[in-house]
């Protein structure tokens, strides 16, 4: 199973009733919850914060931090075959996957949401599943001039996805990007969530009003159309590329 989180402060309880689901879909009372920090840095307070959340819903937490530790690879096989839940946080996805190839953790993920784990990621952790995201990895820095790029993902999932895409289609930037490539893509908002079974996908909200849409192009522009409640996920990917 993989849920897709489009964006939401965590320490705010922006995304509670999306990380709500996550534990009950486990069906473990107290499940193995492992956060992945990398894409962020793993800073010290978005782990606590993280583990806060996932411990008061019953979860045993635990995190993978790989930046400096010297944390030996059998280590890290044996953290992601422990857990019960994975979850991805969000940052800097072309900075993240780099450092995973190192040390061979997308080997080891790319496929795991097809076993009995909950696989669950937000914004750079949600990018990481598709083949290609759009991502504002260039930011990270100094660089005022920087501009969207597509990074490439795990490729788990076919096709192109943009994560908290109600704020990135008021940015003009953002526009001029994706009507310049005009390629198609899977958007999700802020407090909202896919979730991924088998060939089956809901819609998990934590703000009734957050939707996620196919954005598309043609000779009138960008169309985005909203994606139903459920349904069949192949469906959906077959139009984001």
């Amino acid at each position: 199973m993989l849920v897709l989180i489009g964006g939401g402060e965590i320490a705010n309880g922006e995304t509670l009733a999306i990380d709500r689901y996550i534990v009950e879909s486990c069906g473990k009372k107290r499940p193995n919850h492992l956060f992945i920090p990398t894409a962020s840095g793993e800073p010290e307070g978005y782990i606590a914060t993280v583990q806060k959340v996932y411990e008061s819903l019953g979860c045993r937490c635990d995190s993978l931090c790989i930046l400096n530790t010297g944390v030996a690879c059998d280590e890290i096989k044996q953290k992601i075959d422990d857990a019960d839940i994975i979850y991805v946080g969000g940052g800097n996805t072309k900075f993240m996957i780099s450092e995973w190839k190192k040390v061979g953790i997308d080997k080891l993920l790319k496929n795991s949401w097809q076993t009995d784990k909950v696989i669950s990621g937000l914004s750079a952790g949600s990018i990481c599943w598709f083949e290609y995201g759009i991502s504002d990895s260039e930011s990270f820095g100094n660089n005022a001039d920087w501009d969207y790029s597509y990074v490439r993902g795990l490729g788990a999932l076919r096709g192109y996805h943009c994560p908290h895409f109600d704020d990135r289609e008021k940015e003009s930037r953002f526009n001029r990007f994706v009507e310049l490539n005009k390629k198609s893509f899977l958007a999700i908002e802020n407090k909202c969530a896919v979730s991924i079974q088998k060939d089956e996908y809901t819609i998990v909200r934590s703000d009734k009003d957050k939707n996620a849409y196919v954005v598309a192009f043609h000779a009138r522009g960008m169309i985005k159309t909203k994606v139903e409640d459920s349904g069949d996920i192949k469906s959906i990917l077959s139009r984001c590329n």
